[in-house]
């Protein structure tokens, strides 16, 4: 997965240790979302799922598309599609269900990036 270059970073371009951590981060504000919903609260979901966008727009937008080829396509077509299905999940009858299905897909992409920078995979 060489989408997000790794040999030299430059400043602004997030290492592979960081990608998983944003991923993390990514997982937290969507389980989060996903209990608002449950819990009738919109405007909270609302916030979650705006916030994991903001995470998502960040990674998108540091895809090497030259050097990453395939992958780095895959990612962003990926990208693109979990952030529209969180937006259109937004006070939904089944959102809670609609967060979980996207946290089981992200799981599989962040023990991917995982694997490459040495960091445990969830459990």
């Amino acid at each position: 997965m060489n989408a997000i270059s790794t040999s030299q970073p430059r400043a602004t371009e997030p290492s592979p240790v960081a990608v998983v951590q944003l991923y993390d981060t990514i997982l937290l504000h969507i389980a989060r979302a996903a209990d608002a919903a449950r819990g009738g609260d919109f405007q909270k979901q609302f916030d979650e799922v705006m916030n994991a966008t903001r995470i998502i727009d960040g990674l998108n937008r540091h895809l090497d598309m030259e050097a990453g080829g395939q992958v780095a396509l895959n990612l962003r077509d990926m990208y693109q599609s979990v952030s529209k299905a969180l937006l259109r999940s937004v006070g939904k009858v089944d959102a809670g269900e609609a967060c979980d299905r996207l946290i089981d897909g992200l799981r599989d992409t962040r023990d991917a990036w995982a694997e490459i920078s040495g960091v445990p995979k969830l459990a």
